[in-house]
């Protein structure tokens, strides 16, 4: 780290590595425009969050539970319309009953329990194809939900430091007079460390509860401790890494420009891609929000399609039948009826003219 003095630009023309943008600088070096991302955060180790009694709803969106029950409910109203017209009991329940029987048919169609068994097979084919869909549904929910529990859970939050825990920041860095000036905590309970590897044992150890670092260093400390470590809390902004130069040097502004087009043509993230490793950004588990987990019905589209497409092409099926069934039955009657005229006529049946009974199979 870079201590400047008013004597500093006596024997230097311009210093460049990590020098730190800050305003009390200013009055003795002219920076350029910063080349890294500005600000400081917590680094925190990393602890499982306290239990949630609803856990078990988050692995799916609200969207995705709602086509769930949905889709659950149309297939359950299918089959019910369709075991309904051969099941007398159906018929001359109650409202409130047949509706249990209709929740009840899609469960028990579902799982291996003891149950009504399926009469038609427009409904058995509808319920294969929803029990398949089913059991994905259920696989991936498990999955998910077991990834939330082991891994999105254990994502930190930002701790509540008491007057007694210990923080931590680069020993020589402009953090520390930041964090008795401006977070106002305490010089006792500030422990300095020059490497990544400090900052690790001490945050493991328990001798800091949170390191204040710059966005730039997180990328690199949280690169080389892949596990066990994530940043909270608000980003506090400050300058960021620039180059200083001597007051009133003309190089201000030719670094400047080109540090711009640089950030323009994204040459600048690239580098800084290559050199300083994934944006801490992507890496640090407290932006590993719950939308971006969560199961929607986008992954599933296909699925819902299928089972809802089987489901109608059942129900059309069936209604087709009882149609078939029904102008059968009424034919079957009429020709009754024409039988009973001829034998009020006292007609022989080898005088009768030939006619279609029985031709729909009924």
């Amino acid at each position: 780290m870079l201590f400047f003095l008013p004597t500093w630009e006596k024997n230097f023309d311009a210093v460049v590595g990590d020098v730190s943008i800050v305003a009390n600088r200013t009055q003795y070096v002219d920076f350029s425009r910063h080349y890294t991302v500005m600000g400081v955060r917590m680094v925190v180790l990393e602890k499982p969050e306290a239990g949630n009694a609803w856990m078990f709803v988050k692995p799916f969106t609200k969207s995705m539970w709602a086509l769930t029950i949905a889709i659950f409910l149309y297939n359950g109203l299918i089959v019910w319309l369709i075991e309904k017209a051969g099941d007398e009991e159906l018929k001359s329940s109650s409202f409130s009953s047949q509706f249990g029987s209709l929740v009840w048919l899609s469960v028990t169609a579902l799982f291996p329990i003891n149950g009504d068994k399926l009469r038609s097979n427009l409904s058995r084919v509808t319920m294969v194809v929803w029990l398949f869909v089913a059991l994905v549904l259920i696989q991936s929910y498990a999955a998910n939900l077991t990834t939330m529990l082991t891994v999105w859970q254990l994502r930190p939050t930002a701790p509540l430091l008491s007057s007694t825990d210990y923080v931590g920041c680069d020993e020589g860095s402009f953090v520390r007079s930041y964090l008795e000036n401006v977070l106002h905590i305490n010089k006792s309970r500030i422990k300095t460390y020059i490497s990544g590897e400090d900052y690790a044992k001490a945050l493991r150890s328990g001798e800091i509860k949170a390191a204040y670092l710059e966005l730039a260093f997180i990328k690199i400390f949280l690169d080389e401790n892949k596990k066990g470590f994530g940043v909270t809390g608000p980003t506090y902004e400050i300058g960021g890494y620039g180059y200083a130069f001597s007051k009133g040097s003309p190089l201000v502004e030719k670094v400047s420009d080109e540090i711009l087009r640089l950030r323009e043509s994204r040459q600048l993230h690239e580098l800084e891609d290559r050199l300083l490793v994934p944006s801490s950004e992507n890496s640090s588990s407290d932006t590993r929000g719950q939308d971006s987990t969560r199961l929607s019905p986008d992954s599933f589209w296909g699925l819902f399609l299928i089972t809802f497409g089987t489901s109608t092409l059942a129900f059309l099926l069936f209604l087709v039948s009882r149609f078939y069934d029904n102008w059968c039955l009424k034919k079957q009657h009429q020709d009754e009826q024409v039988h009973e005229k001829y034998d009020a006529a006292n007609l022989t049946p080898s005088e009768r003219a030939p006619h279609s009974h029985g031709s729909c199979g009924a």
